[in-house]
C-alpha cells in the first residue's frame, strides 16, 4: 500500500511540474495594447530573424512559432520552436526540435 501512495504521490509531482513548465512561459506583463501586431512581429521574425514561418499564434503573454531556421552550423534548415516578446520582439526561448 506504502508503494502505491508514493507511486501515486510520484506521478501527480510529476505532471503538476511538467504542467507548470508550460504554463509558466512569461515573456511579459504588459497589457495587450502595448503588444506589437502579429503581422508586425511576423515580418521582424522573418526579415531580422531569418525564420520561416510554419504556424503562429498567441501562447500566453507570448508570441510562438513553429518554423524553420538555421540549423547552428549554419548549413541546413532545422524545425524550430520560438516564443516572442510580444511588446519588444525579442526571442525568448529557441529549441531546434528533434
Amino acid at each position: 500500500m506504502k508503494s502505491i501512495k508514493y507511486s501515486l504521490l510520484l506521478s501527480i509531482t510529476f505532471f503538476s511540474l511538467n504542467a507548470h513548465s508550460h504554463a509558466s512561459m512569461e515573456c511579459t506583463d504588459q497589457p495587450k495594447d502595448k503588444w506589437l501586431h502579429p503581422i508586425e512581429i511576423q515580418k521582424k521574425i522573418i526579415n531580422e530573424y531569418g525564420f520561416a514561418i510554419k504556424k503562429f499564434q498567441n501562447a500566453g503573454s507570448c508570441y510562438e512559432i513553429y518554423g524553420w531556421a538555421l540549423s547552428k552550423d549554419g548549413k541546413k534548415y532545422e524545425e524550430v520552436e520560438v516564443y516572442f516578446n510580444p511588446v519588444t520582439g525579442e526571442i525568448v526561448k529557441k529549441k531546434f526540435r528533434d
